[in-house]
């Protein structure tokens, strides 16, 4: 896959697992903008001029072997499910969301990430960990009408994936909560190069590689083409986290800032006059 702006390279294998072929990452030209942490001593390398930390091998191969297929019916309502190991979504899905979730297909192909719960502390033993407020990863795929006649799963689609708040984990159940919004993750390499979030995602991945950078949207949205505004970044492995806020400057003009959930007063600026000084500060 090459992505043109940035100029990022990946590479994945083509393997059959279950009898189905599954892409598996193999390299990256950049790991600062890949999804996943490809394994491997990152080395330098130089693609359109632009010098990054690259790593994987292009060239690795993969003799076949057996797979092992594990499915499951939790409930009428729910279905079949299969199971879909990490590896397949490495580079797909961002590193933060699949170290988080377990993941089931169910037969209409759409998949749901059911979120680990890890004990932390000898007390955490104590409690029901399905009585635990949880979330539910929704990976909704809408997709193309074509047929493919190849045999090798070349059908394309589009996703949608939302997180859904939760009050408990319980997997057979799905009692939201209320008191926190259903948001939708958004894919900063697809936006266009001149786009807010784009630009925004440029920026966070000085802090940290995209593959641990979530920008989510709590608007409703219906399809993977819907506009939306940017309502939370999270930065999980730096512990960071920036809401979306409205705020009038001293001239009277109304401008969205990302405010910091951890920092009071400090902001990520969204306009394009305030980036540009920021820029010029730093060099």
């Amino acid at each position: 896959i090459v992505w043109q702006n940035p100029p990022v390279v990946n590479i994945f294998n083509v393997i059959e697992h279950g009898r189905r072929f599954f892409r598996v990452l193999e390299y990256t030209s950049n790991m600062s903008l890949c999804l996943d942490e490809v394994k491997g001593e990152p080395y330098p390398d130089r693609i359109a001029g632009i010098l990054s930390m690259s790593a994987g091998v292009p060239m690795t191969t993969i003799t076949p072997g057996a797979s092992l297929l594990v499915t499951r019916a939790l409930s009428k309502s729910i279905g079949n499910q299969t199971y879909i190991p990490k590896r397949f979504l490495a580079g797909i899905l961002p590193t933060a969301i699949v170290e988080k979730y377990t993941f089931w297909q169910s037969e209409n192909d759409n998949i749901t990430g059911y979120e680990e719960v890890k004990d932390t502390v000898e007390s955490d033993l104590e409690v029901d960990s399905d009585a635990r407020p949880s979330s539910r990863l929704k990976i909704l795929l809408t997709k193309d009408p074509h047929l493919d006649n190849s045999g090798f799963c070349n059908s394309e689609a589009e996703a949608l994936i939302q997180r859904i708040p939760l009050l408990d984990s319980n997997p057979e159940t799905e009692t939201r909560d209320p008191n926190r919004p259903i948001l939708s993750l958004l894919n900063i390499l697809t936006a266009p190069p001149s786009s807010l979030l784009k630009r925004i995602g440029m920026l966070l991945s000085r802090l940290d590689n995209l593959s641990h950078v979530l920008l989510w949207s709590s608007d409703k949205i219906n399809s993977p083409y819907d506009s939306c505004t940017i309502d939370l970044i999270e930065l999980p492995r730096v512990n960071l986290s920036f809401r979306s806020e409205r705020s009038e400057t001293v001239g009277g003009k109304v401008e969205h800032r990302l405010s910091s959930n951890d920092y009071d007063g400090l902001f990520i600026a969204t306009s394009t006059e305030a980036r540009e000084v920021t820029e010029k500060l730093l060099g």
